[in-house]
């Protein structure tokens, strides 16, 4: 099994119904290839944990990197796993604008750059900090 995270930019116009359809058919797609993670949407940014069998999460990403909804898809991270962390989670999602409105004292500790992309491309790991400590504090 592997695990991948990538980050990308909204196309201009991305409206949250356009987001909640990816999410949907992301959700009934991955559990048929039994695929989960979790995907994050801030500020026109995306970042996403995917994970499972190798050969089917590299296919599963080749086909993201394809889709003209975002661009600027830049893979972060790509590691063997023994087990899941987002095992129950065949495509979780977060919009942390909203959630910020919702709870700004949960989430200002771990969201002090916003999905700073710098950050996380010198640091890759970081990234995966990241999604672990957010999958936390909103489960």
């Amino acid at each position: 099994m592997i695990c991948m995270v990538y980050i990308s930019s909204a196309i201009l116009g991305l409206n949250d119904r356009q987001i909640a359809n990816i999410v949907r058919t992301s959700q009934i797609n991955n559990e048929q290839l039994g695929i989960t993670g979790i995907l994050l949407y801030n500020n026109g940014n995306f970042m996403q944990l995917i994970e499972g069998e190798e050969e089917k999460v590299e296919a599963l990403y080749e086909k993201v990197r394809g889709d003209r909804r975002h661009t600027g898809v830049t893979l972060l991270l790509k590691e063997p796993i023994t087990h899941k962390n987002f095992d129950n989670w065949v495509m979780g999602y977060r919009n942390i604008d909203n959630l910020k409105k919702i709870e700004p004292e949960l989430l200002s500790p771990f969201l002090d750059e916003d999905l700073n992309f710098s950050i996380y491309k010198k640091n890759p790991y970081r990234a995966l900090q990241f999604l672990e400590m957010f999958k936390k504090i909103i489960s």
